[in-house]
Order: structure tokens, then C-alpha cells, then sequence
């Protein structure tokens, strides 16, 4: 029997705990410390859309001007993940460049 030692990616924390799977067998992981932002995660992404630093990329590109095709060329995920992201960023903030 092995142990892997699993660490929340969002506050570093060590109380983790299983969390069911994902529809395609994927182990989920939930951070026990009420303090977190991040609750439920993933060890490993398959769709690299729902990565934070993915999504952090698509936001700063799109500060940057880049529309929505460039930037899913640039990163290699869905137009539509881009748009999708861009629509959640947007309704958090208040100050925010239009889509088109």
C-alpha cells in the first residue's frame, strides 16, 4: 500500500481529505481549513480549461487585447472555455474591457 502525501494547492495546507470522483474516475480531494478559497480540487486536470493559472492567463491576455481565438490557440483549449471564463471574470469585476 502506498501513501501519497496530498497538499491543497490554494493554501498549502495538509488536511485534505477524498472527495468522491470525477465522472471519468478522477480522485477528488477536498481542504478541510474553513480559510481556503479553494475548496475541491483535483491532483491532475484533463481539460486544462479549469487549471487557475490557465484561467489567470486568460485574463491577463484579454487585458492585453487578445480576442478570444488567439487566445485559445495560444493556450490550446476551447474558444468556448475562453469565452466562458471571460463571462465569469466579468461579472466579479467591476472594471472590465468589453468582449468584442
Amino acid at each position: 500500500m502506498a501513501v501519497v502525501a496530498v497538499q491543497c494547492p490554494a493554501c498549502g495546507g495538509r488536511k485534505v481529505v477524498k472527495y468522491g470522483q470525477q465522472h471519468n474516475g478522477e480522485q477528488r480531494y477536498r481542504c478541510t481549513n474553513p480559510h481556503c478559497q479553494r475548496r475541491i480540487f483535483l491532483l491532475q486536470y484533463h481539460n486544462m480549461g479549469w487549471v487557475p493559472e490557465v484561467n489567470q492567463q486568460i485574463v491577463e491576455m484579454a487585458l492585453n487585447g487578445s480576442g478570444i481565438r488567439d487566445t485559445a490557440r495560444v493556450l490550446r483549449i476551447s474558444p468556448t472555455t475562453v469565452l466562458t471564463t471571460r463571462k465569469k471574470k466579468r461579472r466579479g469585476c467591476t472594471q472590465w474591457t468589453p468582449l468584442l
